[in-house]
């Protein structure tokens, strides 16, 4: 009997966890269902054609009996096709199960509906996100939406769905939100979704500033996309640029030369200013942040000013000199004896437990 069947192939459906399912077989056993239930209420099939009424009439049987012994074969029929429905749907909402054409329609269509729920387009979004179906069209409908939005909460969770897209219309809304929003964690998004055009000059030239946010965690933010692989060679002049000039606020400077650093970008006249930086900066926090950012460098031209750093009267200066000699302590015997003699007679025990770190001692 086919009710048999169809309970038999959803049953393997179920155990096998979908493997090449398609949304279409549910709604090919949700439809052949509907017949069979129609028989057994005594109702005329739709107007299906022949063969479709022909496959309702066998699958129920022609007589009273066979409706009723079939009755509850249709139940457990209808239980697996629930189960098969709701497995989809978590397959579907967690990228692993492809949306078929009419299930992207609807969710496209569901973003444009000015009725929906700020939840209900968010929910929409995320599954466009998890299943790469995030298209133009979508983007556009994002971002008006993000520029109408007032919550803080709803703000961020919409920046959190865009985030990965590179698509360009993003750079204009998200500069726009970056110049007027209050919210750190909104900030912090937008910063975060910028990252991906910090090549655009407009773009690195706004990031800039908020180095110097109130919220710490927009500045980290700042300083990673600022620091973002690869980058162009037109980026590279210009943060070679910013780097040596000695107006730039300190704090720029310094993350220019970590972001030439991070890149690979040859720029040996950066070096020789971040010595002389670090000879001449009269602020403790300065030179810790120097020594911090020369952490695991090999350069020679490094040494004297490391060194040095090891005598500093400060000891979080001292304790950053000896991570960053960590690098060439591994093929320079006499930065070794530096180090040694710092984890022997460091008045400050964060210093010596450094100092051993940077010669690869597992003592404490």
């Amino acid at each position: 009997m086919r009710a048999k069947r169809l309970i038999g192939t959803a049953a393997v459906l179920a155990v096998t966890g979908f493997a090449g399912v398609q949304v279409v077989s549910i709604k090919r056993l949700e439809s052949e269902l509907s017949l069979i239930r129609r028989q057994l209420e005594g109702a005329p099939p739709p107007a299906a054609g022949a063969a479709s009424q022909s496959a309702a009439r066998k699958a129920s049987g022609d007589s009273p009996s066979s409706g009723v012994a079939l009755a509850p074969r249709v139940a457990e029929l209808e239980r697996a096709v629930t189960r098969l429905t709701k497995a989809a749907d978590y397959l579907m909402e967690r990228g692993t199960l492809p949306l078929g054409e009419e299930q992207l329609a609807d969710l496209y269509s569901r973003l444009r509906d000015p009725n929906a729920t700020d939840e209900a387009k968010l929910q929409v979004l995320r599954l466009l996100r998890r299943n790469h179906a995030m298209n133009d069209e979508a983007v556009s409908h994002a971002l008006a939406w993000l520029q109408s939005v007032t919550d803080p909460r709803t703000k961020r969770e919409l920046l959190r769905q865009l985030d990965g897209v590179t698509n360009a219309a993003m750079k204009a809304p998200l500069l726009g939100l970056l110049a007027q929003e209050t919210n750190g964690a909104v900030r912090k998004e937008a910063i975060g979704n910028l990252r991906l055009f910090v090549n655009d000059p407009e773009v690195e030239t706004r990031l800039w500033p908020f180095l110097k946010d109130p919220d710490a965690d927009v500045r980290g933010e700042a300083e990673h996309a600022l620091r973002r692989r690869p980058i162009s060679e037109t980026r590279a002049a210009a943060l070679r640029q910013r780097a040596l000039d000695p107006q730039s606020p300190f704090d720029e400077r310094l993350i220019a030369m970590k972001a030439l650093r991070d890149a690979n970008v040859n720029a040996p006249e950066v070096t020789s200013a971040l010595v002389e930086l670090a000879k001449t900066a009269q602020d403790p926090l300065e030179r810790s942040k120097l020594f911090s950012a020369l952490n695991g460098s090999d350069d020679p031209e490094l040494m004297l000013p490391l060194v040095n750093g090891l005598q500093d009267p400060n000891p979080v200066v001292r304790e950053k000199a000896a991570d960053a000699l960590s690098g060439l302590a591994k093929k320079e015997p006499a930065i070794q004896q530096w180090l040694r003699y710092v984890a022997e007679n460091d008045a400050d025990p964060r210093v010596r437990r450094e100092a051993l770190r940077a010669l690869g001692s597992r003592n404490n």
